[in-house]
């Protein structure tokens, strides 16, 4: 046996002394520590501990989360050198799991865009683009959603309610921008000239839409398929990062971010909108700086182990 003892960092909580083993997982004693201190949630609950870290001029302690699904000593805890440790608790507030943000995440464009294709616009008065642009988009949220409950796994288990309306924004305002400018009818002649390029979609032929669609289709295909792998490194139940090999991973650390990429440049050329084009750049942005970092983090984890010759997010250049 050893001690563990749990510190407050809020002020609700409380400071218990906790008799356990190296092997207990954490998310045991935090589920006791909150029935303890009468918090309904033990996801609110999230533990930590102070580490040395050199910093060149002295020596400064940095708090370090610990990871619930694991246990002490896969976490870090050394009783070898001590038989009581100290930890930190704090309550994070209101919690809500990942699987449901991402669900609502991508549930409400679909509803979006719908609303605009049946509701605020007439549906029987679009352009075979604008028909094949509603379909795509559609196509594109369903698959999100099915990898949310049948393929994603994740690190943790929740994250602050608060994010949901931050992570949710991205795609609920650029549907609303998209829904409104490139569902509008295109028989319409505006006076003002503003309005005209707000409103406007390239009218193609159907011999062209067959190719666009038949590109963001493929480029879909190879999205699921890259989430597909990374599933199966977690087939075991683990949640430990572990490599990806094979199909476009031989070539950068995050080819599904590539693929989304292409996907949207694909359907901003198709359309030829604004909003389209905002929407690539936002998105692209935001999956560069996320596979910049994420690429590092393997660097790190893995050192010599990982890929040397493997990019983040574009062959050969990012």
């Amino acid at each position: 046996m050893v001690n563990l003892i749990i510190n407050p960092l809020s002020k609700k909580l409380k400071k218990i002394n906790c008799d356990t083993t190296p092997n207990t997982r954490l998310s045991a004693i935090i589920e006791a520590y909150a029935k303890k201190n009468s918090v309904s949630d033990p996801n609110r609950i999230k533990f930590s501990y102070l580490a040395e870290e050199n910093d060149k001029e002295k020596d400064k302690k940095k708090r370090l989360p610990l990871k619930n699904y694991l246990t002490l000593e896969e976490n870090g805890l050394d009783f070898a050198q001590a038989s009581t440790l100290n930890v930190y608790a704090k309550d994070v507030g209101p919690q809500i799991g990942w699987r449901t943000v991402y669900f609502l995440e991508y549930l409400g464009p679909m509803i979006i865009h719908s609303l605009f294709y049946y509701g605020y616009y007439s549906a029987s008065d679009m352009t075979y683009t604008q028909v094949l642009a509603y379909n795509l988009t559609l196509l594109h949220y369903l698959k999100r959603e099915y990898e949310t409950l049948f393929i994603h796994t994740f690190s943790a288990d929740t994250m602050p309610f608060a994010f949901l309306f931050r992570n949710s924004g991205h795609y609920w305002i650029n549907s609303l921008l998209i829904a409104f400018s490139v569902y509008s009818p295109q028989s319409v002649v505006y006076s003002n000239k503003f309005w005209s390029v707000i409103h406007h979609v390239e009218d193609r032929s159907l011999d062209e839409l067959k190719w666009f669609g038949g590109a963001m289709v493929l480029f879909e295909i190879c999205n699921l398929y890259c989430h597909i792998i990374l599933r199966r490194l977690r087939s075991d139940g683990t949640r430990a990062h572990k490599i990806p090999y094979g199909f476009a991973f031989k070539f950068v650390s995050f080819p599904n971010y590539l693929f989304e990429f292409l996907s949207w440049t694909v359907f901003a050329v198709m359309t030829n909108n604004w909003s389209s084009y905002v929407f690539l750049v936002a998105g692209t942005g935001t999956m560069m700086m996320w596979a910049k970092q994420k690429h590092a983090k393997y660097k790190k984890t893995f050192g010599d182990k990982y890929p040397k010759n493997r990019k983040a997010m574009i062959p050969f250049i990012f």
